[in-house]
């Protein structure tokens, strides 16, 4: 009986462990993602004559990152690589307004 008791132990905090590591590397995910995402930002934008929106995204970041623009109805760029200080441009359709920057 005690031994059950010691098996109904160590499965449950093995458990607790793998719940805790788990939370662990998705914290450091996502601390990851938000570090990343403040240093990309939308420098300039607009509609060209045929109405389809346009926007010119800068980073700020100290890595090379690969990104996309993500457009709100309407679809998303290319995922390209975004090194320090370097910008880039991504338009799409005309419905389509921008959302922000993901990373690829």
């Amino acid at each position: 009986m005690l031994r059950a008791g010691f098996k109904a132990w160590a499965v449950a905090s093995g458990a607790a462990l793998l719940l805790v590591a788990g939370a662990g590397s998705a914290s450091a995910q996502t601390a990851r993602a938000t570090s990343w995402a403040t240093c990309v930002k939308k420098v300039d934008g607009g509609r060209k004559i045929t109405g389809d929106p346009w926007v010119k995204v800068k980073s700020g970041c100290a890595w090379t990152y690969k990104v996309k623009v993500v457009w709100k109805a309407g679809p998303d760029s290319r995922c390209f690589d975004l090194a320090p200080g370097k910008t880039a441009t991504s338009e799409s359709i005309p419905l389509a307004t921008y959302q922000g920057v993901a990373y690829c």
